[in-house]
């Protein structure tokens, strides 16, 4: 089925609207996207990885899969501490697909301590530091070597939660991305930006009470990719649900992961073709 179909039958006509800002104020309001402190901390997974640990100089990077469509997956805040993200990058791999996903915070990530953030975590100051493209391009060109090593010829980048605003600035690089995106994005703020100077064709699966993606729609419709574009709204499923949040043990939880996860595997495999 095309991504076009699994969008109409995964149909949810709720959209929900946001005042778009074009730079990022460290307000308490800002510290995190409220969608994000409002679905709580990480959900504990049982699950046995079958991929590979493995660094690249100091970067840890988990490998599943194998083939010519290479994937650099990009955490949410948590980074490598739970699970989810090594069962999503599998399922990828089951696809066909060839991931590398990275550990931005080097084994570090935002602590649940700190969790939800309070002004006085400066919370934006921390993920301005480590989690900013200036910090993580070479982390993300090391993934694409990495993968163009094991064999990809072509190459997508997802990400979760703030780690979609790293994958879809990726994206501005068309000489090496074919397609980026990921689910419950947060973008904070910068989505009239990001659209605007994204060159390829994108995936964006908000949960309930994350932005719009109007923005992008409108951006990139009439653009001659805007055709492989792939957006869906998962409003009944708590910010997270793909990764680090993912409640997976409940079912209406895992039926929906595994949509969003089919939706990326078959935007990725349409993009990357």
């Amino acid at each position: 089925m095309s991504a076009t179909g699994l969008v109409q039958r995964f149909s949810r006509p709720n959209f929900v609207g946001t005042r778009l800002k074009r730079r990022l104020a460290v307000t308490t309001r800002a510290m995190a996207s409220e969608a994000c402190c409002a679905a709580g901390k990480p959900v504990q997974l049982n699950y046995e990885p079958r991929g590979k640990f493995e660094k690249i100089g100091d970067l840890p990077i988990y490998r599943s899969g194998s083939g010519n469509l290479g994937v650099v997956l990009i955490p949410d805040i948590f980074g490598f501490g739970e699970k989810q993200v090594f069962q999503v990058c599998d399922r990828f791999a089951d696809a066909g697909l060839n991931v590398c996903a990275i550990d931005p915070f080097r084994g570090q990530p935002w602590t649940l301590a700190k969790f939800p953030p309070k002004p006085e975590h400066d919370f934006m100051g921390w993920i301005g530091r480590v989690g900013s493209w200036e910090n993580l391009e070479p982390a993300v060109t090391a993934a694409v070597e990495r993968l163009r090593a094991e064999g990809a010829t072509k190459f997508g980048c997802i990400g979760f939660c703030w780690g979609v605003s790293i994958a879809i600035r990726a994206g501005q690089d068309a000489s090496t991305f074919s397609g980026v995106g990921g689910a419950h994005p947060a973008l904070f703020g910068q989505d009239a930006e990001l659209a605007e100077k994204v060159a390829c064709p994108v995936v964006l699966l908000p949960a309930k009470g994350d932005a719009s993606y109007d923005v992008f729609q409108k951006a990139l419709g009439s653009r001659p990719y805007g055709s492989k574009c792939v957006y869906q709204r998962f409003d009944d499923q708590t910010h997270g649900f793909v990764a680090a949040r993912g409640d997976w043990s409940k079912a209406e939880v895992a039926e929906a992961a595994g949509k969003a996860i089919h939706l990326m595997t078959h935007f990725l495999k349409d993009a990357l073709a």
